[in-house]
């Protein structure tokens, strides 16, 4: 498609991610901008750009001379001040300090260390569910486990899980209504967690090997204290709304597959093929944002310098070009891979102890259970995220029925 103009107003808006319509059913409008517009411009939020595509998401999270993370990363943007987000706020060569620091923290033996712990906070929640009546599993189960399983993982007490789980809801809806007064104010109280913790650190050093502040404070790169809080400021906004979203969509998809629940009760070690294909359908994350950093032209599309361009995870893991009966889910579909994590050098580092705790969370989930089935609506959560922010389920225990 070519650039199209109003009359003197810039480029037509192909599409509008808050229409109500699109949210009720993102898939359907994406699969039509995949057909007719897969670079599309949105007038919304002071006007931004889409990537819809497999091979285009790709490419841009491949291209660092033409795309930059260091100006935004989500549309609609978000405060700027208080702490940088380390490494995704930053391109080579600092990028790949952050990231080689932060990598062993990610690694399989490291996050193997953490399972114990992770299965621990699962079943403490999920226990007290299993009863066959209608229970709050947002509230109850995703939503805690999460935010609980990130203070595992940075350090901090359970008992900080309630409060950080409060400002990171508030920060994603003030940060979707664009009061970024409200949303920066919000973001300096999560500021406040990180900078706290490693001035606890410091005066207190905990074993390095065990320790990821601590470890950061005595990595030889010489970190200053802002750039550590800084890193573990993007572990505090990005470690738990986005894996509660997940893990509702991955419950809600088997409570709707009576068969499939039933084949990985028998068959556990097929889990972790189930978590990828439902990180395929249900990408947690719909789209994060490079900024444009010359003029460029994409699918037909003149993208000035300077411009927003969302990386559509949401349509390009459904692209029919690369996926084969896209939208069915397939246990053992081979091939191309999804991009739910992102793609290139900005790929969430993170991502091993996601996939660890949504495969603990199904395991638990289908061993203590013979079945369970959603019980009326569920509430999805919306650009930039997606994903299950509200829903009532039956867990229905064994010999229960």
């Amino acid at each position: 498609m070519t650039d199209a103009h109003g009359a003197g107003t810039g480029p037509v808006s192909d599409w509008d991610p808050a229409d109500p319509a699109v949210q009720a059913d993102p898939f359907a409008e994406h699969r039509r901008l995949r057909a007719t517009c897969p670079v599309a411009h949105s007038a919304r939020w002071g006007g931004f750009w889409t990537a819809t595509t497999w091979e285009d998401v790709r490419r841009i999270g491949a291209d660092r001379e033409n795309f930059t993370a260091t100006l935004r990363t989500i549309v609609p943007s978000s405060p700027r001040q208080g702490l940088p987000r380390y490494p995704l706020q930053s391109d080579p060569p600092r990028h790949t300090v952050y990231r080689r620091a932060l990598a062993p923290w990610f690694s399989d033996p490291a996050v193997a260390r953490l399972e114990p712990g992770v299965r621990r906070i699962t079943g403490d929640l999920l226990a007290p569910l299993v009863t066959g009546e209608p229970v709050d599993v947002v509230g109850g189960f995703t939503e805690e486990a999460a935010v609980r399983a990130l203070c595992l993982f940075v350090g901090l007490a359970e008992a900080e899980a309630g409060r950080l789980k409060s400002l990171g809801l508030r920060y994603v809806e003030a940060v979707l209504a664009q009061d970024l007064a409200t949303a920066g104010g919000i973001s300096r109280e999560i500021d406040g967690f990180a900078v706290a913790l490693v001035e606890d650190r410091r005066h207190a050093p905990r074993d390095p090997a065990a320790d990821v502040t601590t470890g950061l404070l005595a990595d030889p790169s010489g970190f200053t204290d802002e750039e550590v809080a800084g890193m573990i400021r993007t572990l505090l906004i990005g470690g738990h709304t986005v894996q509660k979203n997940f893990t509702g969509s991955a419950l809600r998809h088997l409570a709707a597959d009576r068969d499939l629940q039933d084949l990985l009760r028998t068959r556990p070690e097929m889990i972790p093929a189930a978590v990828e294909e439902m990180l395929r359908l249900h990408s947690p994350n719909q789209a994060l944002a490079r900024t444009t950093t010359k003029e460029v032209c994409l699918g037909g599309r003149t993208i000035p310098a300077g411009s927003p361009v969302a990386l559509l995870y949401l349509s390009a893991n459904r692209d029919e070009s690369v996926f084969p009966e896209p939208d069915r889910f397939l246990l053992d579909r081979q091939g191309a891979k999804h991009v739910a994590f992102g793609y290139g050098i900005h790929a969430c580092i993170g991502q091993p102890f996601a996939r660890l705790q949504a495969r603990v969370a199904l395991e638990e989930t289908l061993a203590r259970t013979a079945s369970f089935a959603v019980e009326g609506d569920t509430v999805n959560a919306t650009w930039p995220e997606y994903g299950v922010t509200a829903m009532r389920m039956r867990l229905v225990p064994p010999g229960g029925g």
